[in-house]
C-alpha cells in the first residue's frame, strides 16, 4: 500500500482547526492590585481564536477560513485519488494561513505595546505588558498546524501519482 501524500497536510490543517477551539490569550488581572470596590478587572480571562473570528478580526478570519479550504481540498482529492492536484492550493492556504497567524501576532504586540505605553502615561504604578497577557496553547498549535500542512504539501509529488493498493 502506498502512502497518502495528503496524510500530513490533513493533520495539519486538522490541528490548526482543533486549535481555533483551545486557549490563545490569558489576561491575568491580579497583578494589576486593582481595587476590587472600583474595578470589575479581577483574576483572569482567556479568549480564544474562535472568539476572534466571531469578533470579526480579519486575520483570524482569514486563517479559519484557510483551515476549512486546505481540509476541503485534502478530502476532496482523496476521494478523487488525485493528490498532485492540491498541491498548489494547499501550499498556498497554509502559506497564507501561517502569514496570517504571524502577521494578526506582530500587529496585536504592536497594538498592545501603544496601547499600555499610552496607559502607563495616566497609571502611577509601574505595569508590565508581559505580566498581563501571555499567548497559550492555541496560537501555537494553530502556527503548528500550518507549518505541518506547509510541509506536508511541499512533500506532495507535482505529478501523476496516483493512490493505489500494491497488495
Amino acid at each position: 500500500m502506498k502512502q497518502n501524500p495528503l496524510i500530513l497536510p490533513l493533520i495539519g490543517s486538522g490541528i490548526a482547526f482543533l486549535c481555533f477551539f483551545f486557549s490563545w490569550l490569558k489576561f491575568d488581572f491580579s497583578s494589576l492590585g486593582l481595587d476590587p470596590m472600583f474595578s470589575n478587572l479581577q483574576g483572569t480571562a482567556t479568549v480564544s481564536g474562535i472568539q476572534f473570528v466571531i469578533g470579526g478580526s480579519i486575520f483570524d478570519s482569514l486563517t479559519f477560513l484557510s483551515t476549512l479550504v486546505i481540509l476541503g481540498i485534502c478530502f476532496y482529492m482523496l476521494t478523487q485519488k488525485t493528490p498532485w492536484k492540491s498541491r498548489i492550493p494547499v501550499l498556498i492556504c497554509s502559506a497564507f494561513g501561517l502569514l496570517y497567524v504571524l502577521i494578526g501576532l506582530i500587529l496585536f504586540i504592536i497594538q498592545d505595546n501603544f496601547t499600555s505605553s499610552k496607559l502607563l502615561e495616566y497609571v502611577p504604578t509601574e505595569i508590565e505588558l508581559g505580566n498581563i497577557v501571555s499567548f497559550q496553547f492555541g496560537l501555537y498549535g494553530v502556527a503548528l498546524g500550518f507549518i505541518f500542512a506547509l510541509f506536508g504539501a511541499w512533500k506532495i509529488p507535482k505529478s501523476g501519482t496516483a493512490i493505489d493498493d500494491d497488495e
